[in-house]
């Protein structure tokens, strides 16, 4: 009886600990996400430079018709369209031809090289256009997205300029990504209460631009030819970043095809982007993450305050529906399995599946 009135004892002393640790971790995520930065506007009279947008593709006969009849309405004189066909095993090719892009097709992957920085490298130097924009194929661009990007890049010719598409989900099964789409933002620290600095060496790869002759000096796709995380490893090499967030009028559908495309997806990158986020960074979003996972269970009471953050986070991401923000564990469980395999695959070297490749 005694012994049971001291575990009690000490059970309510550690409720206040319990509660201080999760206040901490629930504060920083509004830290973390403080406000989005959208791309600045271009008025419609801008004269911009020509940009050279390379778009590579493998296996995306479906996504292209969301990119790039939205892409050839706002080409302008001495803009260059590229689809880099890599090797897809689907209709490809044609799609990209009847909608008004030119396709180019790269030589077989040499050794070395992963595929997505292959076709990069290829297309930027199949085109001369004074700027550089890399669009991933599942991009939903804003209609006046060139003028923007053309404009942002010429403001800072000396750094790389990212875009973060709003995650616009489709089946049930893509919501479970959105907790990684939340981290990717806080991740960068572009976006958090003190600023955009913290961004300096990490870029988004939906979305980024660069002045040919600052990718030239850093190496091109050659200087990042082996890295998952090519988007990073483009603004490590520059040296300097300006990141920003598309919603609302620049999306992506990340993973349409289900649950194994999205984890395999985010096994590919989750745990070698966490590797370049600075110490501080990657622990705050872990103590973070920490207080979602485990602060209603320490004290259940909190659970609304974690489903209330989670909602409001989560569609400055992407778009949530309010039952994911209820079973907002769920999610977390779905975040924490797939990094943990990300991480056993980067720990212990094992090659990862993606478009039909094996992926080192």
């Amino acid at each position: 009886m005694t012994r049971t009135l001291v575990t009690r004892r000490r059970a309510d002393k550690s409720e206040p600990v319990d509660v201080v640790l999760f206040a901490v971790g629930w504060t920083i995520g509004w830290l973390l996400l403080w406000r989005l930065r959208p791309l600045p506007a271009a008025a419609d009279t801008v004269d911009r430079p020509a940009v050279a947008i390379v778009v590579p593709a493998r296996n995306e006969a479906e996504a292209l018709p969301h990119l790039l009849p939205t892409l050839v309405a706002q080409l302008r004189d001495g803009d260059e369209l590229v689809v880099v066909d890599d090797h897809s095993t689907d209709a490809t090719r044609d799609v990209a031809t009847e909608l008004g892009a030119r396709v180019e097709t790269p030589d077989v992957l040499p050794d070395g090289w992963l595929g997505k920085p292959h076709a990069c490298w290829h297309g930027a130097q199949s085109t001369s256009a004074p700027f550089l924009l890399f669009l991933d194929a599942d991009v939903q661009p804003a209609p006046d997205l060139l003028d923007r990007m053309a404009v942002a890049c010429a403001a800072a010719p000396s750094s790389v300029v990212s875009v973060q598409p709003w995650h616009r989900t489709g089946r049930w099964v893509e919501q479970a990504s959105l907790l990684a789409n939340i981290t990717a933002l806080m991740g960068t620290g572009g976006f958090t209460v003190a600023g955009p600095r913290a961004a300096a060496t990490m870029a988004f790869g939906p979305v980024l631009g660069v002045d040919r002759s600052t990718y030239d000096e850093a190496g091109g796709h050659g200087a990042v030819r082996a890295m998952h995380t090519e988007d990073i490893g483009r603004a490590r090499a520059v040296g300097d970043a300006r990141l920003y967030s598309g919603r609302p009028d620049t999306a992506f559908r990340m993973y349409p095809d289900g649950l194994r495309q999205l984890v395999q997806g985010w096994t590919r990158s989750i745990a070698t982007g966490t590797r370049f986020a600075p110490w501080w960074l990657s622990l705050a979003v872990a103590l973070w993450v920490w207080s979602l996972a485990g602060g209603w269970i320490a004290e259940p009471l909190v659970y609304p305050l974690s489903a209330a953050q989670f909602w409001v986070l989560g569609r400055r991401a992407g778009s949530m529906h309010p039952l994911t923000a209820l079973l907002y564990p769920l999610a977390v469980a779905v975040f924490v399995v797939i990094f943990l395999r990300s991480v056993f695959a980067v720990v212990f070297r094992r090659d990862v599946t993606w478009k039909q490749r094996s992926v080192a």
